[in-house]
């Protein structure tokens, strides 16, 4: 596709903690490996980083938008 540049994610960019270390534990059961074994200069292009937060997302419903605890 001409002209098309995927956007890149680097571990260490993502700023909250928490999701960081959600993200890497994802990754590292979706590679075989440990958490340990994830650097936080890896990169995830926008596609896979999705793909990681919708397998969360259907794992841990608090993490839907639409997520109301009141309900």
């Amino acid at each position: 596709m001409a002209g098309y540049n995927s956007i890149m994610i680097r571990i260490r960019e993502i700023i909250d903690p928490e999701l960081r270390k959600k993200i890497v534990a994802k990754l590292a059961e979706r590679r075989g490996c440990s958490a340990g074994a994830i650097p936080d200069w890896f990169e995830l292009d926008d596609a896979d980083y999705v793909d990681l937060l919708n397998d969360m997302k259907e794992e841990d419903p608090e993490l839907d938008p639409r997520y109301d605890p009141r309900m």
